[in-house]
Parts: structure tokens; sequence; C-alpha cells
């Protein structure tokens, strides 16, 4: 039922349909997410939205209080700085970049009747100072920038981040939303941290009534030397993903636990008693979670066990 509802065909017809008054009503009414023309790009009911709601409050409740500082990020962020954290040689096709027009009147006037021809009328756009956030955990980083940190540093972060995914499949959305934990501090810190994280989501997901498998993970890295990358990011299990089935047929990471060394430190150039500081970051997938959830429980968080809606504060 799951991949009807997320993974629908997105021809012009289907999803004109799915645009009318009634049968948009009746789609949000199923409690399931609701494509739009834009493939990996949903509209979410009122009862989803109770889901993600819930999770918010059921993994701001993992922190122990008063120990991270919390912050939300905007959904666009400086382009100097996701070129200065690597984002961008790392990951170019992945980045979605702000472009605006930046003519004068006289020039749009001859562009502005492609608009309904359907030509191009972006032709004289330009790219601007933004790109869309990638990851919650970046302006972090860029927020340290230049300091010396005389003890480990942890913040609790939250967006709404994109990705030019190359696939729509279920849960593969290109507008989603993150929460995460960060820090920042000397290695055996953020090792301990990571570790200790990576019990605490797993333990929470298992809680929450999903069957879940860690498995040691990759990036998605770009360019000839990709495979370099990967085979030596696995190889030191920088990167952890937790699994679980967000659709009968699809399991997918639903949080990953990831340690950085000391790439951001020397990226931003902030430090830990004279030494590069390292970080590490504990990241959820909350569209994917409600997913998994909606899979395992049913899509009204009202009937759920009451064991599931206790971890949520619910």
């Amino acid at each position: 039922m799951l991949n009807t509802s997320l993974a629908a065909a997105s021809t012009g017809s289907e999803l004109a349909a799915a645009s009318t008054g009634s049968e948009l009503a009746g789609q949000l009414d199923r409690g399931r997410p609701v494509p739009t023309e834009a493939a990996g790009v949903y509209l979410f009911p009122q009862s989803f939205e109770d889901i993600v709601g819930a999770l918010r409050v059921g993994i701001g409740r993992l922190a122990e209080p008063g120990r991270y500082r919390a912050m939300a990020i905007p959904p666009v962020i400086s382009r100097a700085m996701i070129e200065r954290a690597g984002y961008v040689s790392a990951f170019p096709q992945l980045l979605g970049t702000v472009h605006s027009y930046a003519g004068d009147a006289r020039s749009w006037a001859k562009l502005s009747p492609l608009v309904a021809a359907g030509g191009d009328w972006h032709a004289d756009q330009q790219v601007s100072d933004l790109v869309l956030l990638p990851a919650t955990c970046y302006p972090v980083y860029a927020g340290l920038a230049g300091a010396e940190l005389v003890d480990p540093v942890r913040f609790a972060v939250s967006g709404t981040c994109f990705r030019q995914e190359a696939t729509s499949e279920p849960g593969r959305l290109r507008s989603f939303r993150m929460a995460e934990y960060v820090t920042a501090g000397p290695e055996a810190h953020c090792l301990a941290w990571r570790a200790e994280w990576l019990d605490t989501a797993g333990d929470w997901l298992t809680g929450l009534g999903l069957e879940v498998a860690v498995e040691v993970a990759d990036d998605p890295f770009f360019g000839p030397a990709r495979k370099l990358y990967q085979a030596a990011q696995r190889s030191q299990e920088l990167k952890l993903e937790l699994k679980v089935a967000v659709d009968p047929d699809k399991v997918q990471a639903v949080a990953s636990a990831n340690y950085h060394k000391d790439h951001f430190g020397e990226g931003f150039d902030f430090r830990f008693a004279g030494a590069l500081g390292h970080t590490a970051c504990m990241a959820f997938g909350l569209e994917r979670i409600a997913l998994a959830l909606i899979t395992r429980h049913g899509e009204r968080l009202a009937g759920w066990p009451p064991d599931v809606r206790r971890l949520l504060d619910h």
C-alpha cells in the first residue's frame, strides 16, 4: 500500500488528478504522503505531521538535559561555507544551488513571454551566495571556525534539507527533515560519544517496535576517486547506519552515526588543546522513521501500542 501512495507514477495527468480538491482531500485522509509533480517532493497530511511532531519530542528526550545547545537551521546556507566544508568537491551531484534573476526590466521583457511558452525563461539566472541545506550539521562546524575549544561542545540541531537524489523510491526524498546531535572535541571523546549514541538510537528504534540492523556504510562520493574514498570510509567504519523497513519491500537507513575525524577541524580551523578538533554526529531522518512506523503500526498515532507512544511522549 505504501508503494502505491509514495511511489505513484509521476506522469503529468496523474499528478494533475491528485491536485483536484476531492482527490487531494481523499489522499490526505488516508494519512500517507501525497506525491507532487516534482519527484521526491511530497505533501504531508496532518496525521503524518502528528507523527513527525511526536518523533521530534521523542528524539529530544534522548539527550541528557542541559548538555546540548539547541539550534534551528534555515533551509538555505552560505555557498562559501559549504565550499569550505568540502561538500561541493565530494558531492556536487547532490547539492542544490540558489539562482535568481539579476538582469534589468528591459532584458526581462524579452524573457517573460517564454514563461507561458515553456521556453528557457531562466537562461539569465545567476548563482547566488546561497545553497540549499544538505545536512543540518554543517552550520555548527562553520560556527566553530577559529575557536580554541577548552571542553567538548554539543549541539542539537534540526532543519529541512535538500539533496538532488537520483531516484524517488519510497523514503528517498529530495526535500526532507533532519534532527541531529553534533559534538566537537578530541578524538577519544568523539569516538566514545558516537558509540554511546549508536546504542541509544538503536535501543530507541527497537523500543518503537522496529527491527533494526546496524551496518557499516559509505557516502555517495562523486568522481573518479569515489571508490577509493568509499573504501577508506568503510575500512575505518566512519559511517554506521541504522536500517529498518520503511515499506514492506524496502529497507533504508533511518539514522546514521558518523565520525569525521579532523576533517571539519581542518576545514574551519578549530582546535582542542592545540590539536585540530574532531567531530561526530548522530542524524535522524524524520520522514523515514515516520514511514517505518506507519508500515509497522498503521497511519494513526492514536492507535499505536501504548509502549511505543510512551517513547514519543504521546
